[in-house]
């Protein structure tokens, strides 16, 4: 899968390879599978109308020893 974004901030309209259209709203993103990207949507990217990536994938979240070694953050109150 490659995630798709509209870096414009009006709606694009795209032929997909094969016969599906792609309708993307201002800075709208959505992930499409690598064999519908058309030469149509190759050529939106040199012209940096979208970006093409791929999707970042989770991290895994905070181990629960860290948790307990680090200490909350406070802060100074100010009058």
């Amino acid at each position: 899968m490659i995630e798709i974004r509209n870096l414009q901030f009006q709606p694009l309209t795209f032929n997909l390879a094969g016969d599906r259209t792609l309708h993307l709203g201002p800075r709208e993103r959505t992930s499409i599978p690598q064999k519908d990207i058309s030469p149509e949507i190759r050529l939106a990217e040199k012209r940096g109308l979208v970006g093409l990536s791929k999707p970042e994938e989770k991290k895994p979240s905070v181990s629960d020893e860290t948790a307990e070694t680090t200490e909350p953050k406070t802060t100074k109150r100010r009058k």
